[in-house]
C-alpha cells in the first residue's frame, strides 16, 4: 500500500494506492495528524480512489477506530473511493459515532463541500 501526504492550500491531501494493508493504513493515522499539526490544517482528503480492493468491513471499523483514536474531532476528513467501493458506510458511520467528523463518497464536489472548500478548477 502507497500513501503520500501533499500538503494543500487549506487541507492535507493524502493518496492512498495498491493492495489494501490494514496495519499500513492504521500506522498511517499518526503520520497525518502529525503533518496536519505541523501545516497547522484541520481538514484531510484521502483519495483512496486508487486502492486496488474493496477494504473488509471489520477494517473500515478498525481504521474508525483507529481515527478516533489518534485524531478526534480536531481533523475533519472527506474520504473519495471508487463508486463500487460505496458498499457500506462502516467507515464514517463508526468515526462519526465517535466524534470523528468524516464523510465516504464517490463524488469530489462532496468531499470538498464537506470539507469546506472550493474543488479545483
Amino acid at each position: 500500500m502507497d500513501i503520500r501526504l501533499l500538503p494543500m492550500e487549506g487541507h492535507l491531501l493524502v493518496e492512498a494506492g495498491g493492495s489494501f494493508e490494514p496495519v499500513t493504513a492504521r500506522e498511517s493515522i499518526g503520520r497525518i495528524r502529525a503533518e496536519c499539526a505541523r501545516l497547522g490544517v484541520n481538514r484531510v482528503l484521502v483519495d483512496a480512489r486508487g486502492l486496488g480492493e474493496n477494504v473488509s468491513i471489520s477494517d473500515r471499523f478498525d481504521l474508525a477506530r483507529a481515527l478516533a483514536e489518534r485524531c478526534t474531532a480536531a481533523v475533519r476528513f472527506a474520504i473519495l473511493v471508487q463508486q463500487d467501493q460505496l458498499v457500506t458506510k462502516t467507515l464514517e458511520d463508526s468515526a462519526t459515532n465517535r466524534g470523528v467528523p468524516i464523510l465516504t463518497t464517490a463524488s469530489i464536489a462532496e468531499a470538498y463541500g464537506f470539507l469546506g472548500l472550493s474543488p479545483p478548477a
